[in-house]
C-alpha cells in the first residue's frame, strides 16, 4: 500500500473507531491493530492522535460543507423557497450519518484538543464563508445569505444533536414548513 494510501487507510479506520468507541476510548494500539499495522508504522504516518484528530476533523468538515454547497448548487437561482429550504433539510438528513463523530469532534474540541479548537473556529468560519457565498451565487437570497449562511450552521448542528439522542424523530417537514413561512 503506498504512503497516502496508508495514511488514509489509518484516518478512515480511526474515524470508524472513533465514532463507535469515542475519541478518549480508542487508542494508538487500537487504531494500528483495526489497520494491521505496527504502532512504530502509524507513528510513521501519525505522530499523535492529536494529529489523526485533526486530519480526521479536517476531512470531516470538508465532507459536510461540500455536501451543502453541492445541496445549495441544486436548490438553485430559480427554486422557489419551498423548494430551497426542502433540498436543505433533505440534505441535513443526510449528513446525520456523520453525526456522531461531528459530536465527538466538536466535545473534544470544546473540553480539551485547543489545537483541534483552534482548527474547528477556523474551518466553522471557512465553513459559513463558503455557505454564504454559495447562497449569493446560487440562491435569491443575496441580501441575507450572511445570517442564512449562521443558521444552516446552526441547523446542521441542532438537528444532528437531536437525532444523536434519539428522543424523537426529526419532523423535516414541519420545520421546512416553519422556515418557509419565516422566510415569506
Amino acid at each position: 500500500m503506498k504512503p497516502n494510501n496508508m495514511k488514509e487507510n489509518i484516518l478512515n479506520v480511526s474515524t470508524k473507531l472513533m465514532a463507535k468507541n469515542g475519541i478518549k476510548n480508542t487508542s494508538l494500539a487500537d487504531i494500528a491493530k483495526e489497520v494491521g499495522i505496527s504502532k512504530g508504522t502509524l507513528y510513521y504516518h501519525y505522530a499523535s492522535k492529536d494529529d489523526i484528530i485533526c486530519d480526521m476533523a479536517n476531512m470531516h468538515l470538508n465532507v459536510i460543507t461540500n455536501a451543502l454547497i453541492e445541496c445549495l448548487q441544486n436548490a438553485g437561482f430559480h427554486s422557489t423557497t419551498e423548494e430551497f429550504v426542502s433540498v436543505i433539510l433533505n440534505k441535513i438528513s443526510d449528513i446525520e450519518n456523520h453525526g456522531r463523530i461531528h459530536m465527538y469532534l466538536i466535545c473534544e474540541a470544546i473540553t480539551s484538543n485547543e489545537k483541534l479548537r483552534e482548527q474547528f473556529k477556523i474551518k466553522y468560519i471557512q465553513w459559513r464563508k463558503a455557505l454564504e457565498l454559495e447562497i449569493q451565487r446560487t440562491t435569491k437570497f443575496k441580501a441575507s445569505s450572511y445570517p442564512i449562511s449562521f443558521l444552516l450552521m446552526s441547523i446542521v448542528d441542532g438537528l444532528v444533536v437531536q437525532s444523536l439522542l434519539k428522543t424523537e424523530q426529526l419532523p423535516y417537514e414541519e420545520i421546512s414548513r416553519f422556515l418557509i413561512d419565516s422566510l415569506k
